[in-house]
């Protein structure tokens, strides 16, 4: 590992080999499921390989993107309050029913979530006999993933600023210091991509440490 990364030193050259890496993750993912090509059904087999490359990308990325944010968030200027659209009252026995209208619209598209959810553990299920499971698997949600995370890998820093002032409300609100557990890939992934999230776990967990124990 230390071979590998001998040349990435620099900040700059760290975060550039890290995402080149990620992007060079998700190429692969989509030459093997044939993504490219916009197929509408992929096998079960395939669809295994897409969520687990894709699982760990989406921890991979949070990661960078939280790493890019520890360094930001005494440098960002504070975010000037934008004066709220005035909400009309509505005449006694009227109900505003908009959201149900969205709500019936359709499936919302995909969105990545910066932060991952807060772990809860699950509680005991009985076990329920279920159908089995089809053949084929609808490609549509793999193809919007991978061009949502596409698009964060080719310019992360927007992303990065909205985590950095979240970091700060967390910090300012007295939240302890977020702590990060490796990506480790449940795949062939490669070297060099193994080697990226090792080291990247172990820097964004310094970052955050410094991070939060400077106050400003």
């Amino acid at each position: 590992m230390a071979l590998i990364l001998s040349g990435m030193d620099e900040t700059g050259d760290f975060f550039s080999g890290a995402v080149n890496t990620a992007r060079d993750v998700l190429a692969e993912l989509v030459t093997r499921a044939g993504l490219h090509l916009r197929p509408e059904i992929l096998s079960r087999g395939m669809a295994r390989q897409c969520r687990v490359r894709l699982s760990f990308l989406m921890n991979y990325i949070r990661q960078l993107i939280f790493l890019m944010a520890a360094g930001m968030i005494d440098t960002l200027p504070p975010v000037k309050p934008q004066a709220g659209a005035t909400r009309t009252m509505l005449p006694d026995g009227v109900e505003d029913v908009t959201a149900s209208f969205v709500a019936a619209s359709g499936p919302r598209p995909w969105r990545f979530a910066l932060a991952p959810a807060q772990y809860v553990p699950m509680p005991d299920m009985p076990e329920i006999p279920g159908r089995l499971a089809r053949d084929d698997v609808p490609a549509g949600r793999f193809i919007e993933q991978v061009i949502v995370l596409g698009g964060i890998l080719a310019d992360p820093a927007p992303h990065a600023k909205r985590m950095a002032r979240a970091l700060r409300r967390w910090r300012t609100a007295g939240e302890m210091a977020p702590v990060s557990l490796q990506a480790v890939p449940r795949f062939r992934a490669g070297r060099l991509a193994e080697s990226f999230a090792q080291v990247l776990s172990v820097r964004l967990n310094d970052a955050l440490a410094v991070a939060w124990n400077d106050t400003g």
